[in-house]
């Protein structure tokens, strides 16, 4: 095969990445609505813990709203020291809250926060 023949299948094969990735995150993005896009972010922007703790609770009412229901989406949580997968049921989540990394997984879509307290991820456990 010559030289540009490699480049020219490269850059097709390239190019279908860059449309299939695009696809998936055309259908991801569609699956949020503003309101809940809204509230995410400013969850994201809080800057005290009560605030973030209200824009968890905007959020949750954002997502129900949505979905016609209320509604828990999946959480995962990591350690940011050590990368480690915690299980949710793990007292040191909600000892130091600040040490960890939530990812909620809504329509598809994996969005990640820092909580500031123990307050902010308490809506997120019904409480």
């Amino acid at each position: 095969m010559t030289i540009k023949a490699r480049l020219l299948c490269l850059c097709l094969a390239a190019f279908s990445a860059v449309v299939i990735a695009g696809e998936g995150q055309a259908q991801t993005a569609s699956t949020l609505t503003a309101p809940v896009q809204s509230a995410w972010t400013r969850i994201r922007a809080a800057l005290t813990p009560e605030q973030q703790a209200n824009e968890v609770r905007g959020f949750l009412s954002a997502l129900a709203s949505a979905e016609g229901r209320p509604t828990l989406p999946p959480l995962d949580a990591r350690d940011i020291a050590s990368g480690r997968a915690v299980s949710l049921d793990d007292p040191a989540l909600l000892q130091r809250p600040q040490a960890h990394e939530i990812t909620v997984t809504v329509g598809g879509q994996f969005m990640i926060f820092r909580p500031l307290s123990r307050a902010s991820l308490e809506p997120f456990f019904g409480r």
